[in-house]
């Protein structure tokens, strides 16, 4: 007769709540590893901010220096030779390094020259870590556990990688209501609606001159002659002086101009920015800016700068390079991959290629789903064309209180899933490690009736199981 209890399904229920990040024993430890580029570091504090603010994480901030960029594909022994050992925060690579010195249980890092750094955490000290690497990356994709890219980096779709719509990114709350609170005077009487304009600067392929500012000048004091309100002008680390002239001379009151300060004194207006105005005109050349402002869920356009062309698919190169020129022109325009791109791409997985960065492709496929508006020169005459986009997610400045949460909504919905991603991938490999360990201690006490500890890993269990 069978047994009931025998045919029962086992319980499948995990011990842990993973919605939550709650996982057995103690709570994982996060590395972030920071470099030399403001930008790239805040998206790293941004998720392990995330992470903690969630699931409760502890996190470390590990500043790395770096002497070089490193070579692509450079072997696990030379991970650290771009290091500047002496200059950087303790990582465990010294031959004094403690016995009982924490390594992470989850290393976060950005950019191609932290990506060797946290392999090198990851294989060496802690191989039950989980490596996340954000943006760019050029090695062999089986040698990392998540990337989180975007699209201006083209990178192809595999298994382990996310593509978010934009970076991740956050300012602190504490900041933002600091800037608010020193600006808000300046502000007050100041014809509404605000409009942060968000300048920029050149970087490769986007031109930015005197000519392009001059233009930008003239589409956004049309845009505000056509729905009122004032104009203010932030410029950026990358603003070039001409363009910062231009808007100093050239913007009459009310509006204002704030140049950037390089000795970063005093209150930071593009925080007073972003916590006060109604609106914003973000250059195309920043995606840094377009997410900060596109995070405040407030109406946003682009202010589409030029790209240099790239060479013409005639021009003569290597077979791999004609094919990552020819994926970059396609995906500018938003063409599905063909069987020519999926080789290029295929030789990326490998680490044999590397994409080139082109913002475009990001700009572009905003503006094709209509998550942002334009600001073209026939909005100097009425907001009609944004208006009008309005009710597909695009916020024009038309109405008393515009606001578009589309974009923001989907940003916040984006780091959600990367979260719930680390998070699963932490269980997973906890999981993998507890059955593990089950099966060799049930191997090591099976050993003496069945004869299996012949040597190796069981055999030095031998011990411990009797």
């Amino acid at each position: 007769m069978t047994d009931d209890k025998a045919l029962a399904a086992p319980d499948m229920r995990l011990p842990f709540d993973l919605a939550q990040g709650q996982l057995p024993g103690k709570p994982p430890l996060v590395w972030l590893l920071q470099g030399p580029r403001l930008g790239d570091n805040e998206q790293v504090l941004a998720l392990g901010a995330a992470l903690a603010r969630r699931f409760g994480w502890p996190a470390e901030v590990k500043q790395i220096a770096y002497r070089h960029a490193p070579a692509a594909r450079v072997p696990l022994e030379h991970a650290l030779d771009h290091v500047d050992r002496a200059a950087s925060a303790d990582i465990g690579a010294a031959d004094s390094t403690p016995a009982h010195f924490s390594y992470p249980d989850l290393v976060v890092s950005i950019g191609r020259r932290a990506a060797p750094v946290a392999r090198w955490i990851k294989t060496r000290k802690n191989p039950a870590a989980i490596h996340v690497q954000l943006g760019r990356y050029q090695d062999h994709y089986r040698d990392i556990d998540l990337l989180v890219s975007t699209a201006q980096y083209a990178l192809p779709a595999a298994p382990n990688v996310l593509h978010l719509t934009l970076p991740v990114t956050a300012r602190p709350e504490a900041s933002l209501a600091a800037a608010a609170t020193s600006f808000a005077g300046r502000f007050a009487a100041l014809p509404r609606p605000l409009i942060g304009v968000l300048a920029g600067g050149p970087s490769r392929p986007i031109d930015f001159g005197e000519s392009d500012g001059r233009q930008l000048l003239e589409r956004a004091l049309g845009l505000v002659r056509a729905t009122g309100g004032t104009l203010l002008v932030a410029a950026s680390p990358r603003t070039p002086a001409a363009v910062q002239d231009l808007f100093a001379r050239d913007l009459p009151a009310p509006h204002q101009f704030f140049p950037f300060r390089r000795d970063r004194t005093g209150p930071n207006p593009y925080l007073g920015l972003l916590a006060l105005a109604d609106a914003f005109i973000v250059t195309s050349d920043s995606i840094s800016m377009l997410a900060d402002a596109a995070l405040t869920g407030r109406p946003l356009r682009l202010f589409a700068l030029p790209a240099t062309p790239r060479p013409p698919l005639w021009m003569p190169s290597r077979p791999l390079h004609w094919l990552g020129r020819r994926r970059l022109q396609r995906l500018e325009r938003g063409s599905p991959a063909d069987w020519l791109d999926r080789r290029f791409e295929a030789a990326v997985r490998r680490g044999q290629a590397q994409p080139i960065r082109h913002v475009p492709i990001l700009t572009n496929r905003l503006l094709r789903n209509g998550l942002v508006a334009r600001l073209d020169a026939e909005q100097a005459g009425g907001d009609q064309a944004g208006a009008e986009q309005a009710g597909r997610g695009s916020a024009g400045l038309a109405g008393p209180e515009p606001v578009n949460r589309v974009l923001a909504d989907l940003c916040a919905c984006e780091l959600d899933m990367v979260a719930s991603r680390i998070a699963a991938l932490l269980a997973e490999r906890q999981a993998r490690i507890e059955a593990e360990n089950l099966g060799i201690r049930t191997a090591a006490a099976a050993a003496p009736a069945t004869g299996m500890l012949a040597g190796g890993r069981l055999a030095a269990l031998a011990p411990a199981a009797e």
